[in-house]
């Protein structure tokens, strides 16, 4: 994808209500990826609304390594971090263990309530699940039944390797399954040197009727 198709996909994510930002896996850059998307919506006048209703692993003493904190500071305003992640977690487990350790019991229905804004600016919902769509995020349910219940269009995110267009096709599959929109797939070449001749991005783009985007695209 060059330049202008890249732009051109960004003016059409813009018209959308929101995204539920979601990967194959834990660790495949969700946050990275999203919050240079934040950047990009902002400069095209959207006002947004950052969610990451659940977060494991959270240190008090290291706030700004936490992803809610840098979802926050790439959105608009001085928005509360109580409300982008109403449910810090400080074991680094998936979010029902590491609530099950605390006391706490998470519901997929307390989570859609949480995501939504707390104004009545028009907004754009920018969600940001927990590990991969399939992975537990609440007692009752997984990432998929979260988007399920926002009803937003899904934005998938992949490492950029050998070996992912497995993981990315299933992950496809399941978002159609829940019948919701597949509105891209992102490859993140996290690392530099990648194996001669692979190209994830042709082979996928042969295989789903979805952009196929390896970020950063220009």
């Amino acid at each position: 994808m060059n330049q202008s198709s890249f732009e051109a996909w960004l003016e059409q994510i813009s018209q959308l209500p929101g995204l539920f930002m979601t990967g194959t896996d834990t660790g495949v850059g969700k946050t990275w990826v999203g919050t240079q998307l934040l950047q990009h919506l902002r400069r095209l006048g959207l006002h947004i609304t950052p969610r990451k209703p659940v977060e494991s692993g959270w240190l008090a003493e290291q706030i700004t390594e936490t992803d809610s904190w840098k979802l926050a500071i790439n959105a608009s305003g001085l928005q509360p971090l109580t409300h982008i992640c109403p449910n810090p977690l400080l074991a680094p487990l998936s979010p029902p263990r590491a609530a099950h350790y605390e006391g706490k019991t998470l519901s997929i229905q307390q989570l859609a309530k949480q995501c939504q804004p707390r104004h009545s600016q028009p907004s754009f919902l920018y969600v940001e699940g927990a590990g991969g769509f399939y992975s537990p995020l609440a007692h009752d349910g997984l990432n998929a039944d979260l988007a399920q219940a926002l009803k937003l269009p899904v934005l998938l995110v992949s490492e950029d390797r050998v070996g992912c267009i497995n993981q990315i096709l299933l992950t496809a599959a399941a978002i159609q399954a829940r019948q919701l929109s597949l509105v891209a797939v992102i490859l993140n070449p996290r690392y530099s040197t990648p194996p001669k001749g692979m190209d994830n991005q042709q082979d996928l783009q042969a295989l789903l009727a979805v952009p196929i985007i390896r970020w950063p695209s220009a």
